[in-house]
């Protein structure tokens, strides 16, 4: 067998050193790989659950900013847990449509309400175990608004839902708030505020309750004129009749005083017939009064005459 020269071994390839560097570059690429699946991230306001399908567990809740590691066949489930607003109402952008609802006297209204909420994040785990898919909104939340609004509204009649707005909003309310604490799924929610938007009433029903005010508005201003035209027509009567007898006083009291004048005048000057010319002059000066005078020998009498 011919021998292979020196130099040529020499500068033969390593198979062994080239092996090691692809075993190498492959381990790193897997690595790589593994670390790539395995480092997961959270931003502000999330929260996350890690789960593993072999062992069928989920961990303690992760709150955001963050960074966790997790094995390859390990999942996350994770949810934003700031304050979310919810609409049902029939504006273009609203989350869901507005909720239809029978009255107890079997009109259909449409009821459009909104409320926020938070998901607590120390109890993010239970949610997550029951709602995998974080769909708890439009599975519970929404479902059960929907039945609480239709059981609360079936208790009254069209009238009573104008009258007691305000009433009805706070029972919905209260109502709503029992059902989300009772259900043990959704004790990591956190309800805050509950608002009922508006109650909207088919056309027909709501021209027949426009007519039905107007009337009773007119019957109302019918009534207050006719009050209005009896208080004045007794108000003149009594001004009329604060008058007269203003008038009846006054005549009255110059009468006395001119029976005092005259009698002191017949006092002092002993003179009947200076009396009557007193009196005279007297009843020239006051047109509105006729004096009448009685002179004897004793006293003068005087009466007033109209």
């Amino acid at each position: 067998m011919r021998e292979i020269p020196v130099e040529y071994r020499r500068r033969r390839p390593n198979l062994t050193l080239i092996k090691l560097s692809v075993l190498a570059a492959l381990l790193l690429a897997i690595v790589v790989s593994v670390l790539a699946t395995s480092i997961s991230q959270l931003g502000p306001g999330e929260v996350a659950v890690v789960y593993d399908p072999i062992t069928r567990s989920f961990s303690s809740p992760i709150v955001g900013p963050a960074l966790f590691l997790k094995f390859p066949w390990q999942g996350v489930i994770k949810d934003f847990h700031t304050i979310d607003i919810v609409d049902m109402t029939s504006a273009p952008d609203a989350d869901y449509p507005p909720i239809t609802a029978l009255t107890r006297d079997g009109v259909e209204v449409s009821v459009e309400i909104s409320f926020t909420y938070e998901v607590d994040p120390s109890k993010f785990r239970s949610l997550a175990m029951n709602y995998p898919r974080v769909n708890y909104e439009e599975n519970r939340l929404i479902p059960v608004m929907r039945q609480v609004v239709r059981d609360v509204i079936a208790k009254y009649t069209v009238e009573e839902l104008i009258a007691e707005r305000d009433l009805i909003a706070k029972e919905i309310e209260d109502v709503y708030r029992s059902r989300i604490a009772e259900d043990r799924t959704l004790e990591a929610i956190v309800l805050h505020e509950v608002n009922l938007r508006g109650i909207r009433l088919p056309e027909t029903v709501k021209r027949a309750i426009e007519e039905k005010v107007a009337a009773y508005q007119r019957k109302i201003a019918a009534q207050y004129e006719r009050e209005r035209i009896l208080t004045l027509a007794n108000a003149t009567a009594q001004q009329r009749l604060l008058i007269a007898e203003a008038e009846a006083r006054a005549i009255e009291i110059r009468a006395q005083a001119l029976r005092r004048a005259v009698e002191m005048l017949v006092e002092v000057s002993n003179d009947p017939e200076l009396a009557r010319l007193y009196v005279l002059m007297q009843a020239v000066q006051n047109t509105n009064t006729t004096p009448i005078i009685v002179i004897g020998s004793a006293q003068p009498i005087i009466g007033v005459g109209r």
